[in-house]
């Protein structure tokens, strides 16, 4: 379905950017074209990851014409379960009090790195979008 690989690629590249914003913002000067406030913003930042969340899930069970079930979306599909998990964790850790040894794990491995997956998410987003036909893309 062409609306789900449309949608990963829209909030797979949201998502990247939102944990990406201050590096992008230092080296590419992208506050200028997106708004620092919104992006900032955690009740944004909860939607987005929700949403990426749930498109990376329906990545694994819907297919495009012409695609191998399950594999011929991985990559995409895997990183938004990513992305979208980082930003929800992000706001889990802001608004939570309890401190277990899983979350501050996730939260070493992941939040503290999340740039990183931001960066890689925004190269995924667009190589899923320019070879749409390739496996694992």
């Amino acid at each position: 379905m062409y609306q789900i690989y449309l949608l990963s690629i829209v909030t797979i590249l949201l998502s990247g950017i939102t944990l990406a914003y201050d590096r992008l913002r230092q080296s590419l000067g992208i506050g200028s074209l997106f708004n620092e406030e919104m992006f900032c913003r955690p009740t944004f930042r909860l939607i987005l990851g929700v949403v990426t969340l749930l498109v990376g899930f329906f990545q694994f069970l819907t297919v495009a014409p012409g695609d191998i079930p399950v594999v011929g979306d991985l990559v995409p599909a895997v990183m938004g379960l990513v992305l979208g998990g980082i930003l929800a964790l992000d706001y889990y850790r802001a608004k939570s009090t309890v401190e277990t040894p899983l979350v501050e794990t996730l939260d070493r491995l992941l939040v503290k790195n999340g740039s990183n997956f931001g960066i890689i998410g925004i190269v995924v987003a667009f190589l899923h979008f320019l070879f749409h036909r390739v496996l694992f893309l």
